[in-house]
């Protein structure tokens, strides 16, 4: 491993991911449009790129008051793949860009190489590839460079079946001597010639100030020094008229397209309102020969580029105005922003802003017409979701026209104004096709002013948390009160409902159980009490919540406390009741998924849930549950649960045995046997638990026939679920698939070495849906005479809903009959 100091311009970027809350920012995601690929091919070649430039196996970390490049020797190339064959997601909703957003949203570990991933996704006879890096390791230029070499490695490594080495054409281009240069120049006093022409370009003379549009709104809710601001994308389609008038101005002015663009946003700006002598950012590739060109890393910078607009000029006038001041200032080009701004005088760092309000990168050709297998790369719209500029303008050309795109910062901006400035550039641009247009004639739509300004008359104060849930009005959950408030806009919130009544119920209204947690942790989050979960779920409404959410005390003057320790009572019985005692599937789900086994069972019935426990294996869940179940006055009749649930079940009464205990009955759902058998033969951890979750919530339409997550790469796979789940309309926090895979994972290790050929000798109620001959054969043989098989014609996770269950309550209730003596005391055993 080499460790060499940073560039200044990456060590900025570490910085501004450490302070921003938004930790997606400085993401960069090429989304392409691309033929049918070959997911091995395709793995081959991209680690073929990622072993020829160091830039894709380096790491940022800090030590000693610096941050450092570790550059790897080697480093794994994943590609994820998501396929279905047809379209799956439902009306109205693009499993492209579900995936393509939530894809670009994860952060990088800035500390972990390589900071590049690649992903392949795949509807019916649609297919997209997404290339995602971080900022600080590739530039766009950079990219551009890294498609093009995939596509070459790609049509070798398609021709060379077996994994050869792939030859490049050239030799690659290190970023690291331009690292060790920046940093001489930055400490031996090199740039000061151009740092000193900055300072009297921006600093002296007329001022200068960034301008912007003028906002829809101040931002709320956020700290001073954050420096990310929620986003997102507009495209524009250039008319053929501002087409033809960039041709023009540019052919006129003997010149680049880039000078007629960002003359055409200094005219918007100035006749707007911003005044005669406004600035804008624009991104420069900082490439000054044929090697820089060829490098891969991150050369990109930010310069300001002033303009002059006065009413009595022509727009010739302000392009060649443009194009001087801009070519002016390239050969200082390579001087970091950041230096940039720390130079200059207190008013003018003001003036131009930490980082331009409003900021131009002419990309030209580059983003596509990449051949890679079959057909010619097309980039779509950035998945951005982020802001670092109230405006960022990219123009991208393309054979058949000129694309604006427009990441804009959605806390200020509502689309409508940002698509009347589009319309407002595109006009001024039409303008360019005739000679001496006088600027007088142009009018623009778009209202404007200097960023500093605006800056000062919307200034944000300390950063005061998320904004508040929606309030509700107190008139259908009783009286108002705070936590009432809060409960009730959060619960609306997670459902999704515009009403809510005491009597409204979560599960019937839609909710699942991945939605429970988020709930629950927000309601902790903003009224600083837990609710206990298991209690709410004997009478899962809005009105318990509230209860249950309420000052210390209202818990206990509610709850029915009978029962050991964090047992939950789902249903409280009457008289002489049968009793019913389920336990936890796997990976930490609530009892919600035996909801509707209860509804159907006798109302006399008391059923409880066991609590979860972190043992990690069957016999310690055993041990544990069973020595709670003995604390008891009296030992549950029928003991039992679905999948992981019944196998901890057989393994409780088979505890019990041992200690000469005469144990419950058993119902065993669609459990696997204690046959030792692997939970994941045939997949990863992360592919089965993409595909357990979204089928617990009726989803599984939206599990992807071929999926290739890797194991080792844990929040990638968390970003999948999370975007199918946005696609299902039940969007669930990170946090909490992180802590259900985690638990989920545990269970399948204790499923799979757990092996029992012991016959427990007591009657069950066997329910198969996905179990087969020789599971069913196995579960026989250890359970007792009397034993019930329940066949449904269903999968595994819809033995228990309807019209499973009501087979299954008919099966228990017969159980329960042919009980002798129901409810014995421990004296009685």
């Amino acid at each position: 491993m080499t460790v060499e100091p940073s560039a200044p311009q990456q060590e900025a970027l570490w910085w501004v991911q450490q302070r921003s809350t938004r930790k997606d920012l400085y993401n960069l995601t090429w989304r392409m449009a691309v033929g049918d690929l070959d997911p091995t091919v395709l793995g081959r070649a991209w680690q073929a790129v990622v072993d020829r430039h160091e830039a894709l196996r380096t790491a940022l970390v800090a030590h000693d008051g610096a941050v450092w490049q570790e550059i790897s020797a080697t480093a794994p190339a994943v590609l994820t793949e998501l396929a279905w064959p047809a379209p799956a997601a439902p009306a109205g909703t693009d499993l492209f860009d579900l995936v393509a957003t939530h894809t670009h949203r994860r952060p990088f570990e800035l500390g972990r190489a390589p900071l590049a991933r690649l992903c392949l996704v795949t509807v019916g006879d649609r297919h997209e590839l997404l290339l995602t890096v971080h900022h600080a390791v590739l530039d766009g230029w950079s990219v551009q460079r890294v498609v093009e070499e995939l596509a070459q490695a790609y049509d070798v490594e398609s021709r060379r079946p077996g994994g050869a080495s792939t030859a490049f054409d050239s030799e690659p281009v290190p970023f690291l001597p331009h690292a060790r240069a920046a940093r001489t120049a930055l400490a031996d006093g090199s740039w000061q010639e151009s740092i000193d022409f900055w300072v009297r370009h921006l600093g002296g003379g007329e001022p200068v100030a960034c301008a912007t549009v003028l906002p829809d709104r101040a931002p709320a809710g956020r700290a001073a020094d954050d420096l990310g601001s929620p986003g997102a994308v507009l495209r524009h389609r250039l008319s053929p008229a501002a087409v033809d008038g960039v041709r023009g101005l540019t052919e006129r002015g003997g010149m680049t397209p880039i000078a007629g663009y960002l003359a055409a946003v200094h005219v918007v700006l100035a006749r707007g309102g911003a005044g005669a002598r406004v600035a804008v950012g624009v991104a420069v590739a900082n490439r000054l020969g044929e090697r820089d060109e060829r490098c891969v890393g991150y050369l990109t910078n930010v310069v300001v580029a002033a303009g002059t607009v006065h009413d009595d000029d022509t727009l010739d006038e302000v392009v060649g105005r443009a194009r001087d001041d801009f070519w002016d200032g390239l050969e200082h080009q390579q001087v970091p922003y950041a230096v940039v701004h720390a130079a200059l005088p207190v008013e003018a760092r003001e003036r131009i802003g930490a980082m331009p309000a409003v900021l131009l990168t002419y990309h030209g050709h580059i983003g596509g017409g990449v051949r890679l297998g079959d057909r010619e790369t097309e980039l779509l719209a950035s998945p951005s979701t982020g802001a670092t500029n109230d405006l960022a303008l990219g123009v991208f050309e393309h054979p058949d026209g000129t694309t604006v795109e427009v990441e804009y910062d959605t806390g200020r901006f509502d689309a409508a104004t940002v698509l009347r400035f589009l319309a407002d550039l595109d006009g001024v641009l039409a303008h360019g096709g005739r000679a001496d247009v006088p600027v007088h004639a142009i009018q623009v739509a778009s209202r404007t002013a200097p960023a500093y300004r605006i800056a000062s008359a919307h200034r944000v104060g300390p950063a005061t948390g998320s904004a508040d849930p929606p309030v509700a009005d107190g008139s259908t959950v009783g009286p108002v009160n705070p936590v009432a408030d809060v409960v009730t806009g959060l619960w609306r919130r997670t459902l999704r409902v515009d009403e809510a009544t005491a009597d409204s119920d979560f599960f019937d209204l839609g909710g699942h159980s991945l939605q429970v947690f988020d709930l629950m942790a927000e309601i902790e989050r903003h009224t600083g009490a837990p609710v206990d979960v298991l209690e709410w779920l004997d009478r899962p409404t809005l009105g318990r919540l509230i209860t249950l959410s309420g000052p210390p005390g209202t818990v206990a003057e509610t709850a029915e406390m009978d029962g050991p320790a964090g047992d939950a009572t789902l249903r409280a019985g009457t008289g002489d009741r049968v009793h019913l005692h389920l336990i936890r599937p796997a990976g930490g789900a609530d009892h919600s998924i035996y909801r509707e086994l209860v509804a159907a069972l006798p109302q006399s019935w008391r059923i409880t849930g066991a609590p979860d426990d972190d043992a990690g294996t069957v016999p310690a869940l055993a041990e544990r549950y069973a020595s709670a179940l003995l604390a008891q006055p009296r030992l549950p009749d029928i003991i039992g649960g679905w999948s992981f649930g019944g196998l901890v079940a057989y393994a409780i009464t088979l505890r019990l045995r041992q200690q000469g205990v005469q144990p419950p009955r058993l119902l065993i759902v669609d459990s696997p046997p204690p046959d030792g058998a692997p939970a994941n033969d045939d997949e990863g951890d992360l592919e089965a638990f993409v595909g357990v979750i979204l089928r617990s919530i009726d989803a599984g339409h939206l599990v992807p026939p071929r999926l290739r997550l890797d194991d080792d790469d844990v929040e990638h796979g968390l970003g999948v679920l999370d975007a199918l789940l946005h696609g299902h309309g039940s969007p669930v926090p990170i946090e909490v698939l992180r802590h259900r895979l985690t638990a989920m994972v545990r269970h399948w290790r204790a499923m799979g070495g757990y092996v029992s050929t012991e016959p427990v000798d007591t009657p069950a109620v066997l329910v198969d849906a996905e179990l087969g001959h020789a599971d069913v054969e196995g579960w026989t043989t250890l359970l007792g005479p009397g034993t019930i098989v329940v066949d449904v014609d269903t999968d595994h996770y819809a033995a228990m809903k309807e019209p499973s269950v009501r087979d299954v309550a008919a099966a228990l209730t017969k159980l329960a009959e042919s009980t002798v003596e129901v409810g014995a005391s421990i004296g009685d055993r």
